[in-house]
């Protein structure tokens, strides 16, 4: 839900007609929708899924408890199912606003020049990937992306490899942007405050525990949790860095990743906003 920041950096940028100067852009989860939204030029619309659709039926507390007890069922007790579990976020509902009600235009997306490069984690090679999303299967593309495990389940298979969403285990990666744009200026956005906070170490390595039951495999634990200390590189390398402008909230605004309150939403849309165009002033 904190992506709700980023589509008001996004929406920033389109009031400021700044989308014809944008070169590539490249996502990770909910940032992957707002891009595919900014560039379809439907950003404010798809920005009002975040407090008009999302906290009606994304999230579930319920099946949170029940998805956390199935999964530690499923590793110590006895198998689970995949058809069973239960996921704390409805992707099926997301997804269903994205098809039908507030219509991406991936027609559009795909048609026109910029690159749309969604990051994925390829579970075959254990690589971070970036997949241009302007390709007859986008959607599916998309849907990886905004799928978080451990809160869902479901492994996509795109081009006969198996993904998922690669947020979690690294938040930006601007070794890889500097290599593709090594002359340009990179704008990055990210949901949370950059200063590295217990809170978040701790959760992602609760978040890598539970990867690791789900795929039995202890690499993930490790991967997520070392998440925050590469981030911490990272911002390093991007402090240094004058070609690189980072965009991010503050500390005294962070809405909870699963809050369902409407105005706390739009509060932080309304900040994304403020520092997109404060970001653009300074760049232009």
């Amino acid at each position: 839900m904190r992506g709700v920041f980023g589509a008001g950096v996004a929406t920033a940028f389109e009031r400021n007609n700044f989308r014809k100067k944008i070169v590539a852009i490249y996502g990770a989860s909910a940032g992957a929708m707002n891009g595919a939204y900014l560039l379809s030029g439907q950003i404010e619309l798809g920005s009002s899924i975040y407090w008009e659709n999302l906290p009606n039926g994304f999230v579930s507390y319920k099946n949170f408890i029940i998805g956390v007890w199935q999964r530690f069922q499923s590793r110590f007790i006895k198998n689970v199912v995949n058809e069973n579990l239960r996921d704390p976020l409805d992707i099926d509902y997301l997804m269903n606003i994205v098809k039908k009600e507030k219509y991406l235009d991936v027609k559009k997306i795909i048609s026109q020049e910029i690159p749309l490069n969604v990051k994925l984690f390829n579970l075959d090679t254990h690589e971070i990937e970036y997949l241009d999303a302007r390709r007859p299967d986008i959607l599916e593309i998309l849907e990886t992306a905004v799928s978080v495990f451990p809160y869902v389940h479901h492994v996509s298979t795109i081009d006969g490899k198996k993904y998922i969403d690669a947020a979690i285990m690294e938040i930006i990666g601007i070794d890889h942007l500097k290599k593709k744009h090594p002359k340009e200026k990179i704008i990055i956005v990210i949901n949370r405050p950059p200063r590295k906070k217990l809170l978040f170490w701790a959760k992602n390595i609760i978040e890598g525990k539970f990867m690791e039951w789900m795929f039995h495999d202890s690499r993930f634990f490790k991967l997520h949790s070392c998440a925050e200390e590469i981030l911490a590189k990272d911002l390093e390398i991007i402090k240094l860095d004058p070609n690189i402008i980072l965009i991010a909230p503050d500390e005294d605004v962070l809405v909870r990743s699963r809050t369902t309150d409407k105005n706390s939403i739009l509060q932080m849309y309304n900040l994304g906003i403020k520092a997109g165009g404060d970001a653009l002033s300074k760049l232009l």
